[in-house]
């Protein structure tokens, strides 16, 4: 009677099932009380799921197209910050099952989120971009691109029970067959040479104020004249 609910099925309609699904488990933690508003929704679109999953993403597999012509480049000259982006993708299966076994779901994105903000730390320490100006630093090039499509692939996989027309569009860009559960205990389930999809958005950034205008104007428009 206040006209302050938000339907389930406006908020895919407007930003899609997986973003839902992703806010009602990150937003909403279990025992406890969620708050929900289109501004906070839209903001946290933007930042976690536009911004952050959706740019690494969108980086790695447009570098591989670039620099390799959609190939999946060697693993074969390691470097300064490998280890550490693989520990935190290796470890990260073992921390899931303990919060989930709690039912701390929201903890548990968390976890691969920790993986998402390493691989994009990743790419600022490595600076691909540079490495791609000689060819004398090419097989470094192709051994951070493939650690970058590998972590995106182990991200994949731990999304798929909590965004699954997600994980299968990256699934689709990166041209991983493995996204199975057991497949992410290890780094290295990438094959070289897989041929990667187009670099294609995720999820496209929202102009809040744009955005916010919309969804008043058609709250507008559902209320009965009096």
């Amino acid at each position: 009677s206040r006209g302050n609910v938000i339907y389930a099925e406006d908020l895919v309609h407007h930003f899609g099932v997986d973003a839902v699904r992703y806010y009602s488990l990150h937003e909403m933690p279990y025992a406890n009380d969620g708050t929900i508003t289109y501004d906070v929704f839209i903001n946290r679109y933007n930042s976690d799921l536009a911004n952050t999953l959706g740019n690494l993403v969108n980086r790695t597999v447009a570098m591989i197209n670039k620099y390799f012509d959609g190939i999946v480049p060697e693993n074969s000259c390691a470097g300064e910050f490998d280890e550490s982006l693989k520990e935190v993708c290796i470890s990260a299966s073992e921390k899931i099952e303990a919060k989930m076994k709690t039912w701390h779901i929201a903890d548990s994105l968390d976890e691969i989120w920790k993986i998402v903000d390493r691989a994009n730390k990743y790419i600022d320490e490595t600076t691909p971009w540079i490495l791609a100006k000689t060819e004398e630093d090419k097989p470094r090039l192709g051994t951070v691109l493939y650690n970058l499509a590998e972590a995106i692939r182990i991200i994949a996989s731990l999304l798929s029970s909590f965004m699954p027309e997600t994980a299968d569009k990256i699934k689709a860009q990166i041209g991983s067959t493995d996204l199975s559960y057991e497949s992410v205990k290890t780094f290295g389930g990438l094959k070289p040479g897989t041929k990667v999809g187009a670099a294609e958005v995720l999820f496209a950034r929202i102009d809040a104020a744009k955005k916010l205008e919309e969804l008043e104007a058609e709250q507008s428009a559902d209320e009965p004249e009096s």
